[in-house]
């Protein structure tokens, strides 16, 4: 598989896998429950290429077997996979307008920024990673329209900051559905069919693309944007700067030292999780965000050097009373914080 020949091969066999991976996972509804998080977003920049679920791959390989039966090693997938991913990072930008007769080839901007739109005109289209051929020959393509804007985000308007939410949210809507259903075959549809699907409609369910002017202007979109305080926009920050030495932890004990303990892992993730969830949830102004505070920042102020990465030695000495001091202030903070605004709402 050196051969100049063969590359191109893998280059084209790779993004058609992931063409139809990439299609998959907005037509299948179990599927589209871990995408719907890189598309939950209601901005669109080059952080957004980031926004991924924790589960968005586990089905993924499926798509790409037939690059087996072929021949393509293991190896030169990998590889090209990589390229593939890479690729798809730029192009989640709204600076870069059209690029000429690249679009006829390329998954560009514009065409990345029509798939990302939740406009009717805009729903499961435009699914290639790095070709947009592979639209234009299976009846997916697109153009983004110059008089119809991409609204970006979900249909169904998330309205959340909190991470673990945003991973379940969808996952919790197809439980609902399947438990309306009475009989076996519509609850394994809930599930496996579309998004959009109900019982008595199609297998994708039913979708208008072009919505009246005169009902747009009914329902103009307006974006999740929660009016909060500077000094929430500063804890948040400061707490979510607080998580990332945890993960950057784990990942240096991997490359260096050898692996955590599947405990450890798994006391990490908790951690970053959590954390991560209500950071989110104070950017959301949720009522119960104060005594949860409370209790994570007091339960991390005690067992601060018994977190995996941070025993004794592990990290710098900085470092250490910096986060052990935010944690202290934070954990301090917040029942001051609560009665004061009890004591507000009293007079």
């Amino acid at each position: 598989m050196d051969s100049w020949w063969s590359w191109i091969g893998a280059i084209l066999f790779t993004d058609l896998g992931y063409y139809w991976f990439h299609r998959a996972s907005h037509e299948i509804n179990l599927f589209w429950a871990a995408h719907q998080v890189h598309h939950s977003s209601e901005e669109f920049n080059l952080s957004v290429a980031l926004r991924q679920s924790v589960v968005s791959h586990l089905g993924a390989w499926v798509f790409y077997l037939p690059m087996a039966v072929v021949g393509f090693t293991p190896v030169t997938f990998l590889v090209h996979h990589q390229f593939n991913l890479l690729y798809q990072f730029w192009i989640h930008t709204s600076l870069i307008k059209n690029l000429g007769p690249l679009e006829w080839v390329l998954n560009t901007p514009s065409h990345h920024r029509a798939h990302h739109g939740r406009n009717p005109l805009y729903i499961d289209i435009n699914y290639g990673g790095v070709f947009i051929i592979w639209d234009r020959l299976f009846g997916t393509f697109q153009v983004e329209d110059p008089a119809e804007p991409a609204y970006y985000g979900l249909v169904g308007k998330l309205q959340s900051h909190n991470a673990l939410y945003v991973q379940i949210v969808r996952l919790k809507e197809i439980w609902r559905r399947i438990g309306t259903h009475t009989n076996l075959p519509d609850k394994i549809s809930a599930a496996l069919k579309g998004p959009r699907w109900r019982p008595g409609l199609p297998f994708f369910g039913l979708l208008q693309r072009h919505i009246p002017l005169r009902d747009k202007e009914k329902n103009p979109e307006v974006m999740y944007n929660p009016s909060i305080p500077v000094w929430m926009m500063v804890y948040a920050t400061l707490h979510f700067s607080a998580v990332l030495p945890y993960f950057f932890a784990m990942l240096a004990r991997y490359e260096h030292e050898g692996s955590w303990t599947v405990t450890q892992v798994a006391i990490t993730f908790a951690h970053v999780g959590l954390s991560l969830s209500f950071v989110g949830s104070v950017l959301d102004k949720r009522w119960w965000i104060p005594a949860a505070e409370t209790l994570r920042c007091g339960a991390l102020s005690a067992l601060f050097t018994s977190l995996p990465g941070f025993s004794a030695g592990e990290q710098d000495p900085m470092l250490v009373h910096a986060m052990l001091a935010l944690f202290v202030a934070s954990m301090c903070f917040w029942p001051i914080y609560a009665l004061s605004q009890a004591k507000r709402k009293v007079t």
